[in-house]
This record gives C-alpha cells, structure tokens and sequence, in this order.
C-alpha cells in the first residue's frame, strides 16, 4: 500500500518501527498544522477539598483526514524528533489564547516541550501576547516538565522566572519521575508540582509508593508550592490523596479530557 493511502494510525506506528516512514508522519503532521486540524481536549484540575475546579489543562489533539481524533501521545516523539514540536507549540500557545480571549472567566493551564522551554521566540511571542492581553496572564499555567530540567536547568530558571515576572503561573510536571527533584525545587521558582501519575496509579497497592509521595508533599510543603495529583482514576485514590493533604486532582475520577469546552455545560447548568 503507498504511503499516501496509509491511516495516520498506521503510520504512526510505522513511523516507531521503521525511520523510513518518520518523513511520511512529518507530512501528515505539516498537514494537519496547514490545515488547521490540531485541537485542544480540556481535563479539569479540581481542588481536593471542595471539587471545584482550579483551571483545565490544555491537551493537544489531532484530527486525521478521516475525522479521527489523534492523542497527543500518538505523534509528540514524532514531533520532537523531526524537529516540529516548536511550530506545534505555537499553535497550541494560539488556541489557550482564543480560549482565553472567548471566555474571560476560564483559567487554562498548557505543557510545553523542553525544546520549548528553551526557546526565546516561543517566550517573546508569548510576552507579546500578553502585552496585548494582560488579563490573561493570572488565568493562564505554563507547565514544563522535570525532565526538562535535566538538559539545561539553568535556562529553564531563567524561562520560569521571565513567565512568573509576566504574571504567569508556572508548574513543574512529572514531578519526581526518576530525577533529582530538590534540586530543582531550589533551582526552579515554580508556582505549582505536579505529582507524576506513576506514584498515583500504584497508591492503594505498593506501600513503598505511598512512602515517596509523602516524601514529595513534604518538599513541597517546605516550599511553599501547591500540588496536583495527576492520573487519579478512582474514588479510592482521590480519598487517599485528599488524607495526604495534596491539594489538587487531575485524573478521569474528575472528569475526562473533552474537545467540548466544559465550562460552558457549568454555565448552562448554572442558568438552569
């Protein structure tokens, strides 16, 4: 079968097995950017105590030629490899700023590459939409990954720092996933972590996990920041975490990832 008949899916998992093909998914991904086909799904982040919502966080979606949505997690590696995760990125940082704009009481939060993370045009062009729109700066959560960090911690500090000082929110995601966590907790003035959703999802089971997520809450006490539970799948989980004393929760237990924007079902219900 020609490459140009193959389904997004098929390539997609072509493209992991054999490089020839990555050329065919860069295509498709160019595609889908020039003809406006990247979108973005919302999951609420909740607090734990009152299950009202803090803000959404943006997740990239794609639509194929055949109408399918297409996860983010499906074409990311693919991106960052043939080097488009940047144009992505700012497409997305377009479509949280449209969602911004439409609706003045929303609060969106957004994940940005690490390639991104140490880039000063995607900065500029964010400190210069905020110029025209400085309202949307305390509505707005930057998230960057912890792995991120282990590249280049000194840029990064230095782009934590210039979001803060635009009046973002920043958070630190993956949180303890494998790395030297203090150190970044000290070199990275976020506002926000994020506990990796691999310590959530063993919780009730793996004692050993419990015993490293009250190590990460009592760094972030220390500091002073706020904590999101990621992946919290069940009612169990979101209790165990709530008696931990995390303060927020991301997971489908709270609501599942949906292109529809949400808080405009809450309005409706409100009305009614």
């Amino acid at each position: 079968m020609q490459r140009s008949r193959l389904s997004m899916e098929r390539l997609l998992i072509a493209a992991a097995r054999r490089p020839d093909c990555l050329f065919a998914v860069e295509e498709a991904l160019r595609a889908a950017l020039g003809q406006d086909r990247f979108l973005l799904a919302f999951q609420p982040v909740v607090s734990a105590l009152t299950s009202e919502t803090e803000y959404f966080e943006c997740l990239l979606r794609m639509r194929d030629p055949a109408d399918r949505l297409v996860p983010c997690g499906d074409f990311i590696a693919v991106a960052e490899q043939t080097g488009l995760i940047g144009l992505i990125d700012r497409h997305v940082l377009g479509l949280a700023f449209t969602a911004l704009a439409d609706h003045p009481s929303v609060r969106l939060g957004f994940n940005v590459s690490a390639r991104t993370a140490c880039d000063r045009q995607w900065l500029r062009a964010l400190i210069g939409r905020l110029r025209e729109r400085p309202e949307h700066a305390a509505r707005l959560v930057v998230e960057i990954t912890e792995t991120a960090a282990r590249d280049n911690l000194v840029e990064l500090a230095r782009f934590v720092d210039a979001l803060r000082g635009a009046g973002c929110r920043v958070a630190l995601d993956d949180f303890g996933a494998g790395y030297t966590s203090l150190r970044h907790l000290q070199a990275l003035n976020v506002d926000i972590v994020k506990i990796d959703g691999a310590f959530v999802r063993s919780l009730l089971d793996q004692k050993e996990n419990r015993i490293i997520l009250r190590h990460l809450l009592g760094l972030t006490r220390g500091f002073g920041l706020g904590t999101v539970a990621e992946c919290v799948e069940t009612a169990a989980e979101a209790a165990l975490l709530r008696a931990e004393g995390v303060g927020y929760l991301q997971g489908y237990h709270l609501g599942p990832p949906t292109t529809e924007q949400p808080w405009r079902k809450k309005a409706a219900l409100s009305a009614d």
